[in-house]
């Protein structure tokens, strides 16, 4: 079982549990431990995300893990959440979309995220 900490949790609204992943801050090596970590929790777990992408970049090495991670866990889940997308970040995501086919979309705020997540 994965470890959960206050960047790695699972959370529950309107009845249904969520992966919140907050990479709010962290540098290139943290988000790539993180990643790593929510992964195996979706793996375990078979859970939609909501992760929180404000104050960070998106660094080669993290896309390397990012691409990993959105291979791995495409057939296991069906929706992903994504706040803290700039105008870089979101030429990044249309990329992911348009490569791999899933179902993340990103929300100016955490509300309209869990309400895409949970209807």
């Amino acid at each position: 079982m994965v470890v959960m900490t206050d960047r790695l949790r699972i959370e529950r609204y309107n009845n249904k549990d969520i992966i919140f992943v907050d990479y709010r801050g962290l540098k290139e090596k943290e988000m790539i431990e993180l990643v790593m970590r929510h992964q195996k929790l979706t793996e375990e777990t078979r859970l939609p995300f909501l992760a929180d992408f404000h104050e960070t970049f998106a660094t080669p090495g993290y896309m390397l893990h990012a691409k990993e991670f959105v291979k791995a866990t495409r057939p296991l889940i069906n929706k992903g959440a994504l706040l803290g997308i700039d105008i870089v970040k979101a030429w990044i995501l249309k990329g992911i979309l348009l490569t791999y086919g899933v179902n993340y979309k990103s929300f100016p705020s955490k509300e309209d995220a869990i309400e895409f997540l949970t209807e």
